[in-house]
């Protein structure tokens, strides 16, 4: 018997190694096998990662689109997506020499014969070598108001604000939708005398009814296998469901649902006020756009006065040599004349330094070859002045009735009231109705079949008294006083409104009696310097007069370029004050004067007070 016995020990010990090799290998195949699973569900999640923001940008357009056809000048085609492109792609270039340019471009093609003329005039045309630029871009009213619209970083980060409040709002209808959940563990544990591996999963489904009802259906299930020792199984799942049904604080419809009715309207008013934006920064890039050309307006008068009074000075000298002029007079010629350069000289400094900014306006940098096209200058004088004819009152009305400002304050009263009655809710005692239901499995090794002859259910009721409500109490105040601020802010708007078009309606009203006064200036200037040509000419008055004429010209076609802009900045205001500016997807308005054409006629009002 001891041999037998000494025999099989050989066989047993083997047999255990063999067991416990094969369990080292399980439990290696067991962790590799972990590993894989999470390395390839970190790469799912990383290649999903462009669905999630496909499907945010999916759900966050439908509602823009939905919601932005209901506030007038929203853009339709709404993106905030950048795609790289060139701002002065396909813009004409071409040259648009200033006078002093000009008059040097023609010297040297005088001076020089061929082909040499011509690279010699651009030389002096660019002010450097015939290799270094090409022509400047000519930039369009039209194409600066795209280019803004496309490349402002100011626009960029006014769209965005109305993308991300989009995006809130989508959270809060995700809450009031099926959520589902999922969870699954698993372990290894090793110890001295034994291995276990453990899994436990757990799905649910949660789902907040409109009237404040919660109910949640949780499946649970877990195993856990010994793998040394006695060998054994435990498995176990259990469903349940729950209800539970506010009846005083939380309960309702209007109370529930508060932070998405917040949220649907919050949208509305994001979405008004970028439409008012829209029309505040088209009109300020237009504004800077024809300031700067009449600050080159500014720089051509300046010049042509410059090159007048050189031309008086040696007429001045010629007098004086003849015994014609006294030597004084020549020398208030002379420092009228470097007082015209010195202006001249300034007035291109200005002009260079504001056609920078607007540059920078447009989102290019300061030192891209473009200039402004001449022409729309010329268009709005060709033009002339479009004044509606509108009173102060009739303009105040279709402010009130449209302003998109004022109709978001008028309903954020309506905001104020229902967070008063939310806030005296929150004062209610908690009094839950609560159902519960439940059935598991046969234990300890089943975990599909649900023993529904051993169900349980169970109902009742959690009430909780109002003893601890300080909070709630702070909220309570805050919401009364946050009432009384709105209403105040509200009569403070419906003021402001009535100020704003007032005010705009009177500059422009001063705007059309200024043109129409430097028009009979700049008339009067220049029968003034004819005259008094023909007066020096018969030496009846001093070259002195002849200075003073030329300077009141230059005064005069300066102030009419100003009077004009200012009537075209200031309608544009009167219509954007007003609310009947409209702004296309390229960011170009449209006025609506011609609903204007008689007093007796007002626009049909197309904003709502509502914000859903």
């Amino acid at each position: 018997m001891q041999q037998t016995r000494k025999a099989q020990n050989p066989i047993d010990e083997g047999t255990r190694r063999r067991s416990k090799t094969a369990l080292r290998n399980r439990a290696y195949l067991a962790t590799f096998t972990a590993l894989i699973t999470l390395l390839g569900f970190m790469l799912l999640l990383s290649c999903t990662t462009k669905y999630y923001k496909k499907s945010a940008d999916k759900e966050v357009y439908k509602i823009l689109d939905y919601k932005g056809q209901k506030v007038p000048g929203m853009d339709p085609s709404f993106t905030i997506e950048r795609e790289p492109f060139d701002p002065l792609e396909g813009v004409p270039r071409r040259y648009q020499p200033l006078p002093s340019e000009q008059a040097e471009l023609d010297q040297a093609s005088t001076e020089t014969l061929g082909s040499e003329a011509s690279q010699t005039g651009q030389a002096s045309l660019e002010g450097q070598s015939t290799e270094a630029q090409e022509p400047p871009a000519i930039i369009s009213l039209a194409r600066a108001l795209g280019i803004a619209v496309s490349n402002s970083r100011n626009y960029q980060n006014q769209k965005e604000n109305v993308y991300l409040e989009a995006l809130s709002l989508t959270y809060q209808r995700y809450r009031w939708r099926p959520r589902f959940s999922g969870f699954f563990s698993g372990l290894w544990r090793k110890s001295t005398d034994e291995q276990t591996q453990e899994f436990d999963t757990d799905f649910g489904a949660n789902l907040l009814l409109a009237d404040g009802a919660r109910i949640a259906v949780d499946l649970g299930s877990s195993f856990l296998r010994y793998l040394t020792g006695d060998p054994r199984e435990t498995a176990a799942s259990v469903l349940t469901a729950s209800v539970i049904q506010p009846l005083l604080r939380g309960a309702g419809r209007r109370i529930a649902q508060e932070q998405l009715t917040q949220a649907e309207r919050n949208i509305i008013y994001e979405i008004r006020s970028f439409s008012r934006f829209r029309k505040s920064f088209a009109i300020s890039i237009a504004s800077s756009y024809y300031r700067v050309l009449q600050q080159r307006d500014r720089v051509k008068n300046e010049w042509n006065n410059y090159q007048n009074l050189t031309v008086e000075l040696e007429r001045a000298e010629l007098m004086a040599k003849a015994g014609e002029l006294p030597e004084f007079q020549v020398d208030q010629s002379r420092q009228d004349e470097l007082r015209a350069k010195d202006r001249w000289v300034r007035a291109m400094e200005q002009y260079e330094q504001a056609l920078d900014r607007f540059k920078i306006d447009l989102g290019l940098p300061p030192d891209a070859l473009v200039e402004l096209d001449l022409t729309e200058l010329e268009r709005i004088a060709a033009r002339g002045l479009i004044h509606p004819q509108l009173t102060a009152q009739q303009a105040v009305s279709i402010g009130l009735e449209k302003r998109l400002d004022f109709l978001n304050a008028q309903d954020r009263l309506a905001d104020s009231e229902r967070k008063v009655a939310v806030a005296k809710n929150g004062l209610l005692p908690d009094l839950d109705l609560v159902a519960n239901y439940s059935v598991g499995t046969e234990p300890p090794r089943d975990y599909k079949n649900f023993q529904y002859d051993r169900e349980t259910y169970s109902a009742g009721f959690d009430l909780e008294l109002p003893l601890d409500r300080k909070s709630e109490r702070n909220s309570y105040r805050q919401a009364l006083i946050s009432l009384d601020r709105t209403e105040r802010s509200l009569s403070l708007s419906h003021d402001n409104v009535i100020l704003q078009v007032r005010q705009a309606w009177r500059s422009l009203r001063q705007a059309k009696q200024s043109y129409e006064i430097q028009k009979l200036s700049l008339a009067l200037a220049e029968r003034r310097v004819e005259s008094t040509t023909l007066l020096l000419e018969a030496g009846r008055v001093i070259p002195r007069d002849l200075l003073e004429a030329r300077e009141a010209l230059v005064e005069a076609q300066n102030a009419v370029t100003g009077a004009l802009i200012d009537h075209t900045i200031a309608r544009l205001e009167l219509w954007r004050d007003m609310e009947t500016l409209t702004i296309n997807e390229k960011g170009l308005w449209e006025e609506e004067s011609d609903v204007f054409s008689q007093a007796n006629i007002e626009p049909t009002g197309t904003g709502s007070g509502s914000a859903q």
